[in-house]
């Protein structure tokens, strides 16, 4: 399975942290995501494997730089 950056909308991301509760990695990323709003309203959550980034859209450099620790992170989980 590739791994690529995804942005998730802030619909999907408020419904998740709903349904997994408020210890969830999703609510965690939405309070995160609400508190860079407030100082910068370019923010969004990103979800690149199992990583959660909150940040500006990212450049191409900077989505080959998540897409390389997402996997280093998997390979780490497997083995």
């Amino acid at each position: 399975m590739a791994i690529e950056v995804m942005q998730i909308p802030d619909e999907l991301l408020e419904r998740a942290a709903r349904q997994r509760g408020s210890r969830s990695t999703e609510a965690k990323v939405l309070a995160k995501l609400r508190l860079d709003r407030a100082l910068d309203r370019q923010r969004f959550a990103f979800q690149c494997g199992s990583l959660w980034f909150v940040g500006s859209a990212p450049d191409a450099r900077t989505q080959r730089a998540m897409i390389e620790v997402a996997v280093e992170v998997e390979k780490q989980q497997h083995s």
